[in-house]
């Protein structure tokens, strides 16, 4: 039986800003947590006008992030085999794609996770690789819009990355705010393999629908994140994990 090496010794831990892809979207990665959204109070001034008998209806709530294995809360990322990554915050500011790798006690490769990109302000996407068994994970988190703040009309492109392990590619999102559509491509590049093309509607802050990937037929999803939807999250998953991928892009 292959033995993992104890947490300190185990991994020769891999640090690592791999190149791969082009420039990264907007602002700096900053030292931040995503915010728990808390309605509003209304209180009773004394005015009559201001207080009507109605209920005031509370903000529409954020989307939640997504993983396809493992959990994802805020910035920190567990594994599905229990280890956590802080993604932000503690000094990690990853300019590109920033990767920790375990070995087993024979030298080979155990695992990998990567993670992208700090030169987004509000959002984090990345990977998990079992080298083991072959499964590949994806995961996506940040800053979430909440759904009154999704603009209602209007058009615009947004323009990141997709991550496949620690391979990244250039992603082009169209998105039509009044037809509530999202279009998106991430372009095929060596390394990172087949072009993936994605077609979904714009629903609560977030959205959702049909992904394409080296002849496999497979689902994407993803929220806006930023005050006023500065940039989009989000992950595309097939039956082949390998076609997996996660991708983040910021609104130009």
């Amino acid at each position: 039986m292959t033995l993992l090496k104890p947490a300190l010794l185990l991994s020769v831990c891999i640090l690592t800003a791999c190149g791969g892809g082009g420039g990264g979207g907007g602002g700096g990665g900053g030292d931040k947590t995503p915010p728990t959204t808390t309605p509003p109070v209304q209180t009773d001034n004394g005015s009559t006008d201001n207080n009507a008998g109605t209920t005031p209806t509370p903000p529409a709530s954020a989307p939640a992030s997504q993983a396809t294995g493992g959990t994802i809360s805020g910035y920190t990322y567990t594994t599905p085999q229990g280890r956590q990554y802080t993604m932000r915050g503690n000094g990690v500011s990853a300019m590109y794609v920033f990767t920790e790798s375990l070995q087993s006690t024979d030298g080979s490769r155990h695992s990998a996770t990567s993670w992208c990109c700090g030169r987004m302000s509000y959002t984090t996407f990345g990977t998990w690789t079992d080298f083991k068994t072959g499964k590949h994970d994806v995961f996506y988190t940040g800053e979430p819009t909440l759904a009154a703040n999704v603009p209602t009309q209007g058009t615009a492109t947004y323009i990141g990355h997709g991550l496949r392990e620690d391979v990244r590619s250039d992603a082009t999102f169209n998105v039509d705010f009044g037809a509530k559509t999202i279009n998106g491509n991430i372009a095929a590049a060596d390394g990172f393999g087949s072009a993936v093309a994605m077609q979904g509607n714009i629903a609560d802050g977030g959205f959702t629908g049909k992904a394409q990937s080296g002849g496999q037929d497979g689902t994407f999803t993803g929220h806006f994140n930023g005050p006023a939807a500065q940039e989009l999250g989000g992950i595309a998953s097939f039956a082949d994990t390998t076609q997996n991928v996660a991708f983040g892009a910021t609104r130009q």
